[in-house]
């Protein structure tokens, strides 16, 4: 099964679209096309702003492909998997542009870190909230710094040791990671269009220097991402890892 990534330009916006058979879950290709389509659309001078979202409408994003991570083998190919969800965070954080992300379901493990890395989240009422990578013996190592900066360490923490336990959109609201909260689940199209095309109006240089502003403080996020990937890939290559893996796609 392979996923795949779409971007539209209209109104000075520019939508990417992801979506996988498996809860839209990221395999490589999928962090890599992201990442790179987020890149490029830092020299096009007609976007003003980036609209992340997923297609289907259960699951916003399931996190990283498990699938993958049963295939690994070795430290380095792990790594470079793991590194390609830094990349994507990086990428997110450095763009010119800010990035909105529409949550229409549920975000597992990178999903959530996903989110976390967005300037501006609208979810939907069905939308959900869990770090469930201790569930399958790694850690959620590389998404963390983008976790904490939005929640803290604390609350970190706690989804991080509570693999199993659904956080609400509420609790995301309260906590950081959703700016808004669509008034139903069928309006949430609507009203993220809404918005995203009403901050259109303001000077993209403005709004450059309010992201850069808010994302102050975290230039060492590069080296930090990548010895995370590598901890995370040492993590996913033990026996009971690769074992929750298999017991998984079962």
């Amino acid at each position: 099964m392979k996923g795949t990534v779409h971007t539209h330009i209209e109104n000075a916006i520019a939508t990417i679209t992801f979506q996988h058979p498996a809860s839209n879950a990221c395999d490589p290709e999928m962090l890599a096309e992201m990442a790179g389509s987020i890149k490029n659309l830092n020299s096009h001078s007609g976007v003003k702003l980036i609209l992340l979202q997923s297609g289907g409408e259960k699951a916003f994003c399931a996190g990283a492909s498990i699938a993958h991570l049963s295939a690994l083998k070795d430290l380095k190919n792990a790594a470079e998997f793991f590194k390609g969800f830094g990349r994507l965070i990086l990428e997110m954080k450095t763009s010119n542009k800010i990035i909105a992300t529409k949550v229409q379901g549920k975000a597992v493990g990178g999903g959530l870190g996903i989110i976390a890395a967005s300037d501006y989240v609208i979810a939907g009422p069905n939308s959900g909230l869990r770090l469930s990578e201790l569930s399958i013996d790694i850690g959620p190592l590389v998404i963390a710094p983008a976790v904490i900066r939005k929640v803290g360490i604390s609350k970190f923490t706690d989804l991080s040791l509570e693999p199993s336990l659904w956080k609400s959109p509420q609790w995301g609201l309260e906590n950081g990671l959703f700016n808004k909260i669509s008034k139903t689940q069928e309006s949430l199209t609507a009203e993220t269009n809404t918005w995203v095309l009403a901050l259109t109006q303001y000077s993209k240089e403005a709004l450059h220097q309010i992201k850069k502003t808010a994302w102050q403080g975290t230039d060492h996020w590069a080296e930090l991402l990548d010895a995370n990937a590598t901890e995370t890939a040492a993590l996913a290559l033990t026996e009971q890892a690769q074992a929750a893996f298999k017991s998984f796609i079962k």
